[in-house]
Formats: C-alpha cells, sequence, structure tokens
C-alpha cells in the first residue's frame, strides 16, 4: 500500500465508529486532549503561536484567553506560522504553476493549498502528508456515514467502489487535491475519476454515463446543473448511489432539483473550508453535525464573544485540531453560523449547525452557441486563484454577457501585468465554457470593495443581471 494508506482507512473508520459509538463525554475527552497536545507542541515550536499562547495556563485551557487571529495576520508572518521552519514562504511558492496538474508536495512530506475562502483575499496553507490523511479519511468517513456499510466495504474487496469529483481542475485546489490524495490512498479498494466542471455538461454527462460512479462529489452548482440537464431530458444512464456536495452553498432550490432529478440518490450537504476540511457533515434528517472531534467553530459576536445556544454569529473562529504543520487556532473566518445543541433525531451527539453568508451571485451567460451557460462562485475562484499578484478581487455581471473584474493588487507586482494575468484566466474559462466570442470582460484595478450590509462580508461575485427562466449548464 502507498504510504499513509493505512493512516487514511484508520480514520476514516474510526471516524464512523465514533459517529455511531461514543458518547457525547468520550468526544469531548479526546477532543480536549488533541487540543491540549496541538497548544503545548504550537507554543514550543511555532514562533507566531508562542508569542499568543505565552501567558495561557495549558494545564486548564479556555479558548477564550487566547487572542483570535486572521488570515491576512498569518500571511503576514507565513515562516513564523510553520512548525520548526520546516517550510518556508519561497518553498511554497515554488509549486505555483498553472500548468502542473499534479500534488504540489513540498520536501515529500508537506502539501501546499492556495484559497481565496469567502474573503476574497488568496491565502497560502501547508499541512502535512499525514495530517491530510487523517482529515482526508475523516472526512469521507462521516460524509459517507449511512452508505458506507460493512457489506459495501466487504465487497470493496471483489470489487472496488466507484468514485468520482465534479469540480475546478486545478492543483491547488483542495477539492482535486482531495480526489488526486484518495486515488493515491485508496486503491485498490475504491476507483477514483475526476471531470472538469468547465467541460461542456454533454461531455461530463458521457464520461459519468460510461464510469457509472457509485458515489459523486460535486460543487452545488455542478450537481443542479446535472440534474437540470437530466430533468431537460437529457441523457442519463447512471444514478449515483450517494452525492456529496460543498465548498458553496446548497440553495433550496438547488436541492429540490437535484432530489427530483436523482430520487434514488442520498444527497448530503458538507461544510468546511481549507483551513479546516472536516468542519461538519449532513445526516440524513438534513441536519449538518459539527464533527467536534477534529474541529472547534467557535460561533462569535463581532467582539469575539460566544454567542448563545442557537443565535446567529458575526462571525465563527475555527481551530483545526489535527494540523500541527500549520496550526490554526482560533482562526477568523467570515460566515455566520448558528450552532445548536439540541438532540438530532439521527441520534448523533454531535451538535448542529446551519450556515449563513457563504454565497455570491450566480452568473448566468449565453455562449456563442446562444446556450446558456452558468458561472459559479468556485469557478471563478479558481480562475483567479490561476492569476498572478491579485491581493483581492470582485466579478460583476453589470450587463447580459459582460463583466467588470476588480482587483487590488499585491505591492510588489506591476498593474498591467496583473490585469494581463486576469484577462488571460478569464478568456481561458470562457474559451472552454465556448462563450470566448460573446462575453465582454473589463478588468480595473481599484484601491478599495464596496461590502455587504450586516456581517461587512465581500461576495466575489455579483450578478445585476436577472437569471433567465431556465438554464441548462452550470459551471
Amino acid at each position: 500500500m502507498p504510504a499513509h494508506s493505512i493512516t487514511f482507512y484508520a480514520f476514516l473508520f474510526r471516524s464512523l465508529l465514533r459517529d455511531r459509538q461514543n458518547s457525547l463525554q468520550a468526544i469531548q475527552s479526546y477532543r480536549d486532549r488533541s487540543l491540549r497536545t496541538l497548544l503545548h507542541h504550537a507554543r514550543r515550536d511555532v514562533p507566531f503561536q508562542r508569542e499568543r499562547l505565552a501567558n495561557i495556563d495549558l494545564n486548564q485551557i479556555s479558548l477564550g484567553q487566547i487572542p483570535p487571529t486572521t488570515k491576512t495576520a498569518m500571511m503576514e508572518s507565513f515562516n513564523q506560522t510553520i512548525s520548526r521552519g520546516v517550510v518556508a514562504f519561497d518553498d511554497v511558492l515554488a509549486t505555483e504553476d498553472e500548468h502542473r496538474l499534479e500534488l504540489p508536495i513540498i520536501h515529500g512530506k508537506y502539501l501546499a493549498v492556495k484559497s481565496s475562502g469567502t474573503s476574497g483575499k488568496p491565502g497560502w496553507m501547508v499541512i502535512g502528508l499525514r495530517d491530510w490523511a487523517i482529515l482526508r479519511g475523516a472526512t469521507l468517513g462521516r460524509l459517507a456515514r449511512n452508505w458506507l456499510t460493512p457489506g459495501r466495504v466487504a465487497m470493496s474487496f471483489v470489487r472496488p467502489l466507484r468514485t468520482a469529483t465534479l469540480a475546478a481542475e486545478h492543483s491547488h485546489s483542495m477539492t482535486w487535491q482531495s480526489s488526486r490524495s484518495a486515488e493515491m490512498w485508496a486503491g485498490p479498494f475504491v476507483q477514483v475519476r475526476f471531470f472538469p466542471v468547465v467541460n461542456a455538461v454533454e461531455r461530463i454527462v458521457a464520461g459519468l454515463n460510461d464510469y457509472k460512479p457509485e458515489y459523486l462529489h460535486a460543487y452545488p452548482t455542478a450537481a443542479e446543473m446535472l440534474a437540470r440537464y437530466r430533468l431537460d431530458g437529457g441523457n442519463f444512464t447512471f444514478e449515483p448511489e450517494l452525492l456529496s456536495v460543498g465548498s458553496e452553498a446548497l440553495t433550496a432550490m438547488a436541492r429540490q432539483a437535484i432530489e427530483q432529478a436523482f430520487p434514488k440518490t442520498r444527497l448530503v450537504d458538507h461544510y468546511g473550508m481549507s483551513e479546516c476540511l472536516p468542519l461538519s457533515t449532513e445526516c440524513e434528517h438534513g441536519r449538518k453535525h459539527l464533527n467536534t472531534d477534529y474541529a472547534i467553530l467557535e460561533a462569535v459576536d463581532a467582539d469575539d464573544r460566544p454567542v448563545a445556544d442557537g443565535e446567529l454569529s458575526d462571525h465563527v473562529l475555527v481551530t483545526n485540531l489535527v494540523n500541527h504543520v500549520q496550526p490554526f487556532i482560533r482562526y477568523r473566518v467570515d460566515d455566520s453560523v448558528r450552532i445548536s445543541h439540541k438532540p438530532c433525531p439521527c441520534g448523533s451527539v454531535f451538535p448542529t449547525v446551519e450556515v449563513h453568508s457563504r454565497k455570491g451571485s450566480q452568473i448566468h451567460l449565453r455562449n456563442d452557441q446562444g446556450i446558456w451557460q452558468m458561472l459559479s462562485p468556485p469557478i471563478v475562484v479558481d480562475t483567479m486563484l490561476r492569476t498572478i499578484g491579485v491581493a483581492q478581487f470582485q466579478v460583476i455581471h453589470v450587463l447580459q454577457n459582460e463583466l467588470i473584474v476588480k482587483f487590488i493588487p499585491l505591492k510588489e507586482f506591476a498593474i498591467e501585468d496583473v490585469a494581463a494575468s486576469i484577462r488571460k484566466s478569464f478568456a481561458n474559462v470562457l474559451c472552454r465554457l465556448a462563450c470566448g466570442n460573446s462575453v465582454k470582460v473589463t478588468v480595473e484595478r481599484v484601491d478599495a470593495f464596496q461590502r455587504t450590509e450586516g456581517g461587512g462580508k465581500l461576495l466575489q461575485t455579483i450578478s445585476l443581471v436577472a437569471p433567465p427562466a431556465a438554464s441548462r449548464r452550470a459551471a
């Protein structure tokens, strides 16, 4: 078996067993031990965290005593956020090659991840491969909690389970990295295939019909694309047993379309982020359960004070209990959530979370053949991650088939070079969507962005154009 396969499978089955058999007290005890281990390590070996934890009594831990941190603060002190300096920021930047489609592994031990998240600001993260195998196994175990039965596991020894991912194909995308890692570690018991979401829907469906995956993971907009294509009479010869979605909000309309198009499929919504993949997974009653044995999610107000159970937060503070190479401890993310400790009919002892404020607008474009395409927030993010010199961005759909890309450049890059890189990236993705001759893109440098009212979040995609009555394609 490849390196880390045993770790991957161990935590896959451990997460299944802990979810089904452990008491709330046992899970809290495991979480507290993991937190204590993380904080001792961080104060000893991570300069950035040593300063934050200097006056904290690690024998009587109270997270509220630890000052929160942000993406900006960690990026500005990147080398100091890495344990024992095993990776430098220059090592991370050296992995950035838009033409190379392979896992960006540093020194054979560490994985580099690039993300803009919901803030519009690109950020880099590093995680050890063993820790990554733990998170991947744990996440899959929780996603497949009611699907991965003993009988199905036994059958995989005879015939590998067929799984597929429909998402952006980019070496620094965590969704692509998750698929590629599973391909390396899950064999020979699992087959894995990746389908680029920017391909024509007919090509995607033809590939899925040929492969017939039992388990499919996709962006919600991509899953909705398949659903509406099938409802419109598209040629489908497969229906997955399990369909998980993540990376963006699953709207009520999208859920309805997916469940109508695939009535035999179990739909599972997943809430996670690049900084902490396995935050929550949805049970059969449609409630997202926090995986408190692998992460701590604090719902807080604008002053970082805890909100009452069931109240909507201003933002969240995330602590990843697994990543010891670059610890994320009380890390601010501008998602508004509502956490509840009320019992769930599914019997899980994990608390539940409702997630708000994670979506930008869907952008509907008419391609060169007059067919509707949908440019979703994850595809916009992936397009911008392929550019150089962008500190922050926003894409606005001002008129039908007219986009304005606003950006704030990094100080060390020339404005024209950044603008040219943005034009090139959008030209490539629009060409793949068959919109290269029909969509106008204007690139504009700005000093600041107007944020949303309330939470003050920056929406990365805004559409000022009403969507069409029906859209047969999504990206």
